[in-house]
């Protein structure tokens, strides 16, 4: 059986019986797949210092015969972003870009605009381009418009006005949108307060490309707004909690 070759980053890895690793990619051509590494824990050669995590690599792989899993044959290192791994500050913000991605895309289901945006976001956090909070919030919101979950923040759901003089507002998981404190009585009880600074950010984040990051200044409480919102919707819509989110300074 011929041999597929794709770009791929690695977003886990786990130990599978006494010498094997089961690696979690998220890919250019084929999204994100579960391959076997036959020996790859014993492996001198072949996979070692490959098989880490946020490493982009060239991967040749084909289907297994006596398995679900389709077999990784060899693995090429482009860039290991070795900086990630010295510092834990910059580690966890790229263990939690590549948890976004795990918990967030389906098997299969590739996505090129997705896969270019996670190599631009670990290649800034690894560069420590800027804030390292702003990249991840950056990316987060972008993620969120590729896979069809962008937030409604262009003003309340029931009134549809944003920034009146005294009016404060909420963000609701639920409803995937902002309510305001004159139509409350409908917000849920999971909403999030967002002052109209956050909300102005964020919706610039929307709508601006990768190459204008360096103009978005975000406050100290607008970026733990944001972040908290993120966090919150993610635990929503996932109905699972992203680990990494726990460990961001």
């Amino acid at each position: 059986m011929s041999l597929q070759e794709s770009l791929a980053i690695v977003l886990q890895v786990r130990d599978h019986g006494d010498s094997d690793k089961i690696v979690t990619l998220f890919t250019l051509e084929h999204g994100k797949i579960s391959l076997i590494a036959k020996g790859a824990k014993r492996s001198k050669k072949r996979f070692v210092n490959k098989l880490e995590l946020f490493s982009l690599l060239t991967i040749h792989f084909a289907p297994s015969r006596h398995s679900s899993l389709m077999r990784l044959d060899q693995a090429d290192l482009l860039d290991a972003f070795p900086r990630l791994r010295e510092n834990y500050e910059l580690y966890i913000a790229a263990s939690l870009l590549c948890e976004l991605v795990l918990h967030w895309t389906r098997e299969h289901d590739s996505d090129e605009e997705l896969f270019r945006l996670l190599v631009w976001a670990l290649e800034g956090v690894s560069m420590e381009r800027g804030s390292v909070n702003r990249t991840i919030i950056f990316f987060h919101v972008k993620m969120l418009d590729i896979i069809g979950y962008r937030p409604d923040l262009t003003g309340c759901l029931d009134c549809r006005v944003l920034g009146a003089p005294g009016v404060l507002y909420r963000f609701s998981p639920l409803r995937n949108g902002l309510v305001c404190s004159r139509c409350e009585s409908q917000a849920t009880v999971n909403s999030q307060p967002l002052s109209i600074q956050t909300i102005q950010l964020l919706r610039r984040v929307q709508d601006m490309g990768q190459s204008k990051l360096e103009r978005l200044h975000f406050s100290l409480a607008a970026t733990r707004e944001a972040i908290a919102l993120l966090k919150r919707y993610d635990h929503h819509l996932l109905q699972r909690e992203v680990q990494s989110w726990n460990f961001l300074a």
